[in-house]
């Protein structure tokens, strides 16, 4: 399958992007950690047409929405040494984020197989070391051996997302990716147990990156408090 794209699609999508990352104040990527980028864009495009990878293709939208908001989560990683996306879908956020921080042990959770041997074959072309693929329903997944999880417009958020909160060890903790909707009926649910933290998408006031961390056994429960809430 060819992975070109038009020149003038391309420029526009890199164009978008370098104006995107810069709206985020996220590190600029080297020269070669762009072409990653550039050239996972290009092939999402190619394999789009064949294959639902994402309803959001077009450049300027992709590099906002997909790319920028993925590289968003770099700065909440901190020093958690694996990464697991559960739902990774064409690899948001798991192969922007491996790009950036190859220090990262990343991996991407696809029960989907048109959809994992897309991420085997953007692994391969982009020689991302620090990336794999696993093809399995979260439901079966073993997740206590990551330090980081999170998700990305996952496929019956509201009915998976609660399981695998409450399966997260004292040591996990969870990014997610979400509506100020969805943050306010997990907040009702877990602030009790969980330590929540939600930092907004820039230039939106809908999208929201969120975390989940459980409170240290020392913490008593009427000290949870609502979900914080931090610009």
């Amino acid at each position: 399958m060819s992975n070109r794209a038009p020149r003038e699609t391309v420029e526009e999508f890199v164009t978008a992007l370098t104006e995107a990352l810069a709206d985020y104040q996220i590190p600029e990527p080297s020269a070669a950690q762009r072409s990653q980028l550039v050239k996972h864009y290009q092939m999402m495009l190619a394999w789009n047409r064949r294959t639902n990878l994402t309803r959001i293709s077009e450049p300027a939208a992709a590099a906002r929405l997909h790319y920028a908001d993925s590289l968003a989560g770099h700065r909440f990683i901190g020093g958690a040494q694996s990464l697991l996306d559960i739902g990774s879908g064409a690899g948001f956020p798991a192969i922007p984020l491996a790009v950036l921080r190859p220090d990262v042990r990343v991996t991407a959770l696809e029960a989907n197989q048109k959809k994992s041997l897309f991420l085997a074959e953007a692994r391969d072309a982009l020689r991302l070391a620090n990336f794999d693929i696993a093809m399995a329903r979260v439901e079966s997944f073993d997740l206590s051996a990551f330090d980081l999880l999170t998700s990305r417009a996952l496929d019956r958020a509201e009915e998976v997302l609660p399981a695998i909160i409450e399966r997260m060890t004292e040591r996990q903790r969870f990014m997610l990716y979400c509506t100020k909707e969805l943050l306010d009926k997990f907040s009702a649910r877990f602030a009790a147990d969980f330590t929540i933290q939600a930092q907004p998408m820039p230039q939106s006031t809908s999208r929201l990156i969120v975390t989940f961390a459980r409170h240290h056994p020392s913490v008593k429960s009427n000290d949870a408090g609502d979900a914080r809430r931090s610009n």
